[in-house]
Parts: structure tokens; C-alpha cells; sequence
């Protein structure tokens, strides 16, 4: 009996020392939870982005700042080009250790709501923790999905028409018959007039604007969108619109009124295009461009909305160039809003960031930066605001698959430009596969 009590007290002795260690190493996962969570006792917050080296700079620039006015924050940031960021998000979600704050994507945002890795900020504008006082709706709506502003909108753009008035002056051609509301019909005649009076080998558009985009505004003008509300097909029923859009830039190229591939397939960068060579006076393309576009061509450029449909809808949209969202991954979701708060409204914050990622979104910040800029940039600022005037909503954030859409969409208008199939043919193919491609979705 005595031997057994010996036994009975040894073993519950080796299980209490058991005990005990699982304790301290369950202890000691905490600890490097909390080392992660907190440094020197300050709130440790992720931010990751994509971008350039300039934006790296400004980014970490801007941290240092925020740091200085949140002292009980400590930021560590992790950034990368856009090569291998997604994949790199992708991994981090998947052993739930995603950053609290993720610069985030249009053409993304849906797959991560869908897969709920983003988190409500509705909450945080309600306590005023995210201020968009100074913040209009068109700038804001593109963060919204599903009624919940999950992304807040760092820089803001839009399509439209670069082009050099000088041209259009040798050229014969009054700058002011690109002021809003000339129609398509105006901007044929505007390019023939172009295409005569700048001479040989000069052309009075630079290319032919058949892509996804531009299809895109033309819908819009029809009170149609590309895809349909649940992204399972395409927004229109009738294939006249797509053929109406594509006849337009195919007798365009053939009459050589817009430059035709053989010459646009030879633009490998800015500094090729035909604008920067003086070879055409204009280039559709994205405003936040115009600034390199201008450093490439070393003269004035002016920014022009696309032409109008009269009758038609607002076509134009203020376009988020990124967003900052915050993570459902995350446990430090004050910190991360008071940082979106930060970069939104930050006077000093806004003048180390200098509008690279795009228009800021505050009024505020707008008006403070607008006397520091050089011309290209006060003209991108202007152009944006003025394109709130000629603006709907943006179109739905896209689908799955809108990636392929947009592939197939390149491969039918340079089959188009190069003649080998018709507008009605193209209008087929893209209604045939990008169906095709949607229907996945289902």
C-alpha cells in the first residue's frame, strides 16, 4: 500500500511538471503574440503597399510623421512592387497573418470582400475616427460594396483627352472646341481638321480608343454598364451599341484620321507617344498620367473630358487610383483607421505625399496643395474637379474573370485595327466569349 501511495505521488508529480511547461509554452506563444501586437509598449501597425521607389520614399516619409503625432504607434511597413504583391497578400490571408491596413485595388476589392478579409469602416467614419467631412460622394462611393464602405479612396483620377493646344493652333484648330460638350460627331471634324492642317505623317488622333474603357463610357452614355449587376454576364442586351462604337474608330484608322498599328505598335514607352514625338496632339488615357506625359514631351499639355452623347447619361466617373483598407485580420483596427484618417486629411502628410497616388480626396488638402504645384499637376487637380461636374457614379466594382474580359477585349480591337474582322464581327466575338468567360461566375 505504501508502495503504491510512492507511485500515485511520482506520476502526479511528472504531471504537474508537465503541466507546467505546456503552460509556459502556451505563455510564450502569447508573448510573441503580444511582441507582434505591441513594441516597447506601443501599438504595432502593419501598413503594406504596392508602388514605386519615389512612392516607397514618400510613404515611409509620411510614417515618420504619423509616428511623431501618435506617439503610442509604432508602424511597420512592408512594401513591394506590383509584382508579387497579391501573391504575397494571398499568403499572409491564408495563414491569417494579413497587414492591418492593405493598399487595395478596384479591380480586387470584390474577391477580398467576398472572401471577408475586409472590414466595415462605416463604424469608424460614424465616430468621426474617419472624417470625410470634406470629402464629396463621387470620390467616396467607389470603396462602397454590398452597402459597406470597405475602402477609402487615397487618390483620385479619371479618364480623359490629353492634348497640346499649340498643335491644335498650327493646326487651325481653336483649343476651346474641347470644352465640354462637343459631341462625337464634333470630335470627327475636329480630327479631320487636325489630321489636314498638321501636314504628312501627323495624324489627328494618336490611335484608335476601341479598348474596354472606352467602351465602357460609351454604355454609360447609353445608361448601360459593361457587366451585369452579379457579374455573370455583360450589361447590355443590345450588340448595336458595340457595333456603333466599334464602326466609329474602325473608319477612323482607315481613313487614317487616328494613327494607325503600324505606327502606335512602335510606342514601347511615354516618351514614344505620338503626342511626346509631335506626331498626333492627343492621347485618351487616365489623368494622373499627364504629369510624366508632360515631363516626356517638355511643353505645356491640357486635359479635355471625352466627347458628349447629347440625351445621353453622364459617362465620366472620378476613378480611385488605390484605396487603404483595413484587414478583418486585424487587431488594431483603431490605429489602422486613425492612419486612413491620416492620409485623407493631413495638411503636412499630403505635402510629403504630393498627390502621387492620385488627386487627394479632402477639398481641404485639395485647396492647401493647389498653390505649391507645378502646371501638369494643377492641371490634373483642375481636370478632376471638373470631371465632378460631367460624372455618374463609377461602374460596380468587377467581376471575376473581368481580367480576361479586358484581354479579349486588346485581341478583338487589334484584330479590328488591322482589318481582319468587321465591327459587326467584333461586336459577335466580344458578346460570344466575354459571355463565355462570365458565365463561370454563375
Amino acid at each position: 500500500m505504501k508502495l503504491l501511495n510512492q507511485k500515485f505521488l511520482t506520476i502526479s508529480i511528472i504531471l504537474l511538471i508537465l503541466a507546467g511547461l505546456m503552460v509556459g509554452c502556451s505563455t510564450n506563444k502569447a508573448n510573441e503574440s503580444s511582441v507582434k501586437e505591441t513594441k516597447n509598449g506601443k501599438t504595432n501597425l502593419r501598413i503594406a503597399w504596392w508602388g514605386s521607389q519615389d512612392r516607397h520614399d514618400k510613404t515611409q516619409a509620411a510614417i515618420k510623421l504619423f509616428e511623431e503625432k501618435n506617439p503610442d504607434i509604432k508602424v511597420t511597413a512592408e512594401f513591394t512592387g506590383w509584382e508579387g504583391y497579391w501573391e504575397k497578400l494571398a499568403t499572409a490571408a491564408a495563414g491569417k497573418n494579413l497587414p492591418d491596413v492593405i493598399q487595395m485595388d478596384y479591380a480586387r476589392m470584390v474577391e477580398y470582400v467576398d472572401r471577408d478579409l475586409l472590414l466595415d469602416l462605416t463604424p469608424f467614419v460614424d465616430s468621426g475616427v474617419i472624417n470625410l467631412d470634406d470629402v464629396g460622394e463621387l470620390y467616396i462611393n467607389g470603396g462602397y460594396y454590398d452597402d459597406k464602405l470597405v475602402a477609402v479612396n487615397i487618390g483620385t483620377n479619371a479618364p480623359g483627352i490629353a492634348y497640346d493646344p499649340d498643335m491644335l493652333e498650327v493646326a487651325g484648330v481653336n483649343p476651346s472646341a474641347l470644352d465640354p460638350g462637343y459631341t462625337w460627331d464634333d470630335y470627327i471634324d475636329i480630327s479631320k481638321k487636325l489630321k489636314a492642317g498638321l501636314g504628312d505623317n501627323k495624324y489627328g488622333i494618336g490611335g484608335a480608343y476601341n479598348g474596354l474603357m472606352y467602351l465602357n463610357y460609351y454604355l454609360r452614355q447609353h445608361g448601360k454598364e459593361l457587366y451585369n449587376e452579379e457579374g455573370t454576364g455583360l450589361g447590355y442586351d443590345d450588340d448595336q451599341l458595340a457595333i456603333d462604337f466599334y464602326t466609329y474608330w474602325d473608319k477612323l484608322v482607315k481613313e487614317e484620321i487616328a494613327a494607325p498599328p503600324k505606327v502606335t505598335t512602335t510606342i514601347k514607352g511615354l516618351e514614344d507617344e505620338l503626342i511626346v514625338q509631335e506626331k498626333a496632339p492627343n492621347i485618351w488615357f487616365h489623368s494622373n498620367q499627364v504629369v510624366a506625359l508632360q515631363e516626356s514631351a517638355g511643353r505645356d499639355l491640357k486635359l479635355a473630358v471625352f466627347p458628349d452623347l447629347p440625351g445621353g447619361e453622364k459617362g465620366l466617373y472620378l476613378k480611385p487610383g488605390q484605396f487603404f483598407s483595413i484587414s478583418t485580420q486585424s487587431k488594431q483596427t483603431e490605429a489602422a483607421a486613425k492612419w486612413i484618417d491620416f492620409v485623407t486629411n493631413d495638411v503636412e502628410a499630403n505635402e510629403i505625399l504630393a498627390a502621387e497616388r492620385g488627386v487627394p480626396i479632402s477639398s481641404k488638402v485639395r485647396d492647401h496643395l493647389k498653390p505649391s504645384l507645378g502646371p501638369a499637376a494643377l492641371e490634373m487637380f483642375e481636370y478632376v474637379e471638373l470631371v465632378e461636374n460631367y460624372s455618374s457614379d463609377i461602374y460596380p466594382p468587377e467581376p471575376v474573370g473581368a481580367a480576361e474580359v479586358s484581354a479579349l477585349s486588346d485581341r478583338i480591337a487589334e484584330e479590328l485595327n488591322y482589318g481582319k474582322i468587321t465591327p459587326e464581327e467584333a461586336a459577335k466575338k466580344f458578346r460570344t466569349e466575354g459571355t463565355a468567360i462570365l458565365e463561370k461566375n454563375k
